[in-house]
């Protein structure tokens, strides 16, 4: 199923598209490297066919564009999905990533802490604010947990994992 979602800000400028029976194809430019990387591996995960324009007040910092685009991609996959649960566990190098899904109702919980204050000229703080933002925007609860691994890799783990914990969720409907 395809879906589209524009969000306008004083902020920011996010356009999401999305194919959820896609074949894999990403294209990703928020100007942010992390926030790409975590675009693409969610969308990996998936298997989905993702493309994101993101455009934002960068010379601010990474805030509002990070948790605009999650806002924007939870509100992209809300017309896919009304209901259904999914999980996956990810490891990464040395990093276990677990993640559950349950379409319906919003929630949030994370279990994971990072070494750095600032990675790939996003801060680490606004991961959980992206996350928080895609599962209250999509309607679903999302439980995210890692342990071990480099910051990096927790966040590659993580993301994946919703991918595929996602998708489950979407077969699962």
């Amino acid at each position: 199923m395809k879906s589209s979602w524009k969000r306008e800000t004083k902020e920011t400028s996010i356009e999401v598209s999305l194919e959820t029976d896609g074949l894999g194809t990403i294209e990703v430019e928020t100007g942010i490297e992390l926030l790409d990387e975590m675009l693409s591996a969610f969308a990996a995960g998936a298997n989905f066919d993702l493309a994101v324009k993101a455009r934002g007040d960068l010379e601010t910092g990474d805030h509002h564009t990070t948790e605009h685009t999650g806002i924007t991609l939870g509100s992209s996959l809300r017309p896919n999905i009304k209901s259904g649960k999914g999980s996956a566990v990810v490891p990464l190098e040395e990093c276990l990533a677990m993640v559950a899904v349950r379409f319906g109702r919003a929630g949030y919980r994370e279990d994971f802490e990072f070494w750095g204050r600032e990675e790939g000229g996003m801060s680490l703080q606004n991961f959980g604010h992206f996350l928080r933002s895609m599962a209250y925007s999509g309607k679903f609860t999302l439980h995210a947990r890692a342990e071990g691994g480099s910051d990096r890799s927790k966040v590659e783990a993580l993301c994946t994992a919703l991918g595929r914990a996602v998708k489950r969720a979407i077969r699962d409907e």
